[in-house]
């Protein structure tokens, strides 16, 4: 293990036996419904994130962080995975401890003070941290992680006609059009087919680690359900049998949360292709001077791609997932019947600042 490496995720069980047995399959539904709603409301959660005026500083930190990284000519990308990978850790950290205490200080739900002010770092910490999940694996930022390594796959491909002068710069654009097309601005002299001729190939590359990402689907294709099987009867029989699930539990995977997954399991899926035939195309534009840095940059985006599994796992499929929504349905029952719907919608959807807008005209922004 490396130092950089993402954090490791603990096994689910000591999560499941705090949390209530009887509460797991309204879990289950509003974490799917919550899955769901990413995904047709993207465009509303980004906006809203990108709009959030109390991690206004922090966000533009972040964007200069990456950003700098990526102009630079010759960027050392192990330091600045290093760096990268203290930011992600930290704010791991912080979250972790917010879920150790809502798992076991019964206390929080006994002062409307102590929960008002938990809600307000726990809302500040999960902006922060939400802004790591966007910038790791949303291209509809402006900027990602991944910019300073694909920056250097593109620069070392590029044919000995384009000078020195110009490559840095040129890399710089033409990383920025791939992996974030929505915020990325040319110069008008900016040569598109320079930019195909990249995304033709790397793409095979990002196919190749976006079915990796999807493990699960794999995985579920071996786990046998009945016919017709609800998804609260999926909760009961994980927890009925947890050995039979043994495997994800161990990852720090719930399976409830893989529902989607279960049923796309049951399709079939095209064979994806194999490292070696994905980096072909790229490696065979690569001139021997430049073959170590492009070895190098290709290992770092295998780990970053660990860190997008990483976070995925944790944040949608595993301990958060769990510990969140277990969280909010404490909450919830303390909130005006009038109020609950409101709360729920906001922080279903990853809107903390909203929802605690909602907790704070409750109690009263008690001190």
């Amino acid at each position: 293990m490396h130092s950089f490496d993402p954090p490791n995720l603990k096994p689910l069980s000591p999560v499941l036996s705090l949390i209530p047995r009887t509460l797991l399959p309204w879990i289950a539904e509003k974490h799917t419904k919550y899955l769901d709603d990413r995904i047709h409301k993207i465009d509303k959660l980004t906006d809203y994130l990108a709009n959030c005026d109390p991690v206004a500083s922090e966000r533009q930190e972040f964007i200069s962080f990456v950003d700098g990284w990526t102009r630079r000519e010759s960027p050392d990308l192990n330091t600045y995975l290093q760096e990268y990978s203290k930011r992600f850790h930290a704010v791991r950290n912080q979250v972790e401890e917010l879920c150790d205490r809502v798992l076991t200080d019964e206390t929080l739900w006994q002062s409307r003070s102590e929960l008002v002010m938990f809600w307000r770092n726990f809302t500040y910490i999960n902006e922060i941290d939400s802004l790591h999940g966007m910038f790791l694996t949303s291209g509809r930022w402006y900027v990602n992680a991944m910019l300073p390594v694909v920056k250097v796959l593109v620069y070392c491909s590029l044919p000995h006609e384009v000078d020195a002068f110009s490559r840095n710069e040129l890399s710089y654009y033409i990383a920025r059009r791939v992996i974030t097309p929505r915020f990325a601005e040319v110069p008008n002299d900016y040569d598109h087919s320079w930019e195909r001729r990249f995304a033709a190939l790397f793409i095979p590359i990002l196919q190749y680690y976006d079915r990796k990402l999807l493990f699960l689907f794999n995985v579920m294709a071996e786990i046998s359900t009945k016919e017709g099987q609800t998804l609260t009867e999926f909760v009961q029989d994980v927890a009925d049998s947890p050995q039979k699930y043994s495997m994800l539990l161990e990852q720090g995977i719930y399976p409830p949360f893989a529902w989607h997954e279960l049923h796309a399991s049951r399709r079939p899926r095209r064979a994806s292709i194999d490292y070696t035939t994905a980096t072909k195309p790229l490696l065979n534009k690569i001139q021997e001077e430049s073959r170590s840095r492009v070895q190098e940059a290709l290992e770092m985006l295998a780990v970053f791609k660990e860190y997008e599994l990483n976070y995925n796992n944790y944040n949608y499929k595993g301990r958060f997932g769990l510990v969140s929504k277990y969280q909010y349905w404490q909450t919830a029952k303390l909130i005006n019947p009038e109020c609950r719907d409101k709360f729920l919608d906001a922080i279903l959807l990853d809107r903390f600042y909203d929802a605690l807008d909602v907790i704070e005209h409750t109690f009263g922004g008690a001190q």
